[in-house]
């Protein structure tokens, strides 16, 4: 049963929709407000219609917000206010009358509204506009489009539905379903910014797995990403049990086990790297969403890398390089930002350290400390990576040993990041000039080359003083950098 009840007391203090309703504007709230409402939540974002003068409506808002509205990239002319407490659309009036409007939406469940003259009624059911039976279709928990047209108008609305599968714990209507199978490829018409965000708020969801792999069974992930499609039926060698595609959607849901439950994270880390992960980048996106992406695309250049040696082994040499070429134009398509694509990159080309590392015979500080300067801000992000990846790759042929030594190194890895600053960042005993000065060689990239071997060294424990660190630097200059 919906409940009304909580959708009244919301309306009566929420911070946005209280001092907007006090503008009396010819408006009608609408959209996810009224759906979560109904659900027990307290919404954050909210949705209005505005009749009449649209512009004026817009300034009046802004004037009582104290916040200025900017347009979004959509068809329709929606203003977005960024607000503390959430974010704020309006759109002008779509027809020539609420139910109209409302008609033209894209699921049942979204196409209930409320007049904003009547927040205040005592008989708050009675006041919902619902021209498509969207009350009754939240009280079944299911997603229902209001009409085909109404996603070939905004094809975007596909990618929302899955979203909202996970996200609400609804099932999609067998006939909405086929409608999406059948208009799958009109998705990749969207703004990439519009498909950006509701990818990672999709991502963000903590069974994210399970929304991909029915995007994937309706085509949508194959018209969004078509570079995945050499990757579905690839086989791998004898180390895997999945195709590659299937492995890297196992992948995500591995990740996403070991975010609810810690499985695999030492206590003295665990709550560390739980933190770091639910850390929003860049709305809507966090460090956890940023890892499935990255899970979704690690493997792209198997494919085009397989080669069978002479002893019939099946290997994918220099896959993680070849994975990150094709990766980036995919990532410049998704317009994300700088940060977000250079991470991801990283993540994909380095995906594969964590377990040259299993196969080292002691885990040293200087391996610690090159694992650090390589992934920089992306240590905690590449070390769950890789325990997701090395989950989902030999599944229940993995033996104890695989996956323990996995969980040791990680975590090794993850308590020097957090506890150990000598490793993390140690403070170089001698600067540039000085060892050029040392030297007696000119400024250059061999000075930096020296630079970083003497901070390994001091990491090590090799060096552990400045006039050590003056000799570290003059042999290896006299060496001819032979033995950095």
């Amino acid at each position: 049963m919906p409940d009304f009840a909580n959708l009244s007391r919301v309306l009566q203090h929420h911070p946005i929709v209280a001092p907007v309703g006090q503008l009396g504007l010819d408006a009608l709230l609408v959209g996810g407000f009224i759906r979560d409402a109904l659900l027990g939540q307290t919404p954050a974002d909210v949705d209005i219609v505005l009749r009449g003068n649209y512009d004026a409506g817009v300034s009046a808002i802004a004037d009582a917000l104290g916040k200025g509205a900017f347009t979004l990239g959509d068809r329709f002319q929606t203003r977005r206010f960024a607000l503390f407490h959430g974010a704020l659309d309006i759109t002008p009036l779509q027809g020539a009358s609420w139910e109209e409007d409302l008609l033209r939406r894209d699921f049942t469940v979204n196409a209930v509204g409320l007049p904003f003259e009547r927040l205040a009624d005592e008989d708050i059911a009675g006041a919902l506009i619902d021209p498509s039976g969207g009350l009754a279709d939240l009280e079944r928990h299911r997603i229902v489009a209001v009409a085909e047209n109404n996603l070939l108008a905004d094809p975007l609305r596909i990618l929302r539905a899955y979203r909202f599968t996970v996200q609400l714990g609804f099932e999609i209507e067998e006939v909405t379903a086929s409608l999406f199978r059948l208009h799958a490829d009109a998705v990749s018409q969207a703004a990439s910014e519009r498909i950006r965000e509701e990818l990672f708020l999709m991502l963000r969801q903590p069974r994210a797995h399970a929304g991909l792999v029915a995007l994937d069974k309706a085509g949508v992930l194959t018209a969004l990403f078509p570079e995945i499609e050499p990757m579905r039926h690839f086989k791998q060698n004898d180390f895997h049990h999945l195709p590659v595609l299937a492995h890297s959607l196992e992948a995500i849901r591995e990740l996403e086990h070991i975010l609810s439950t810690g499985d695999g994270l030492a206590d003295d880390v665990r709550d560390k790297v739980l933190a770091e992960m639910r850390e929003i980048i860049s709305p809507p996106a966090t460090r956890a969403s940023l890892i499935k992406l990255a899970l979704l695309f690690h493997d792209l250049g198997k494919p085009g890398t397989a080669q069978v040696q002479e002893n019939g082994k099946l290997t994918f040499y220099g896959h993680q390089q070849a994975g990150r070429e094709i990766a980036e134009p995919v990532l410049e398509r998704l317009r994300l930002s700088s940060w977000e694509r250079d991470v991801l990159l990283l993540l994909i080309e380095e995906h594969l350290r964590v377990g040259f590392y299993c196969n080292e015979p002691q885990l040293t500080k200087k391996l610690i400390y090159r694992f650090q300067r390589k992934l920089g801000d992306a240590v905690t992000m590449s070390c769950i990576h890789a325990l997701a990846d090395a989950r989902a790759t030999r599944g229940p042929d993995a033996g104890e040993g695989f996956l323990e030594k996995h969980e040791e190194v990680v975590n090794a890895i993850l308590w020097h990041h957090y506890f150990s600053e000598e490793i993390v960042e140690p403070i170089p005993m001698l600067m540039g000039d000085q060892i050029m000065v040392e030297t007696g060689l000119p400024e250059g990239p061999r000075i930096g080359i020296l630079k970083e071997a003497l901070l390994e060294a001091q990491v090590e424990g090799t060096v552990q003083n400045v006039n050590e660190a003056k000799a570290f630097v003059r042999k290896h200059a006299a060496e001819g950098f032979e033995t950095v």
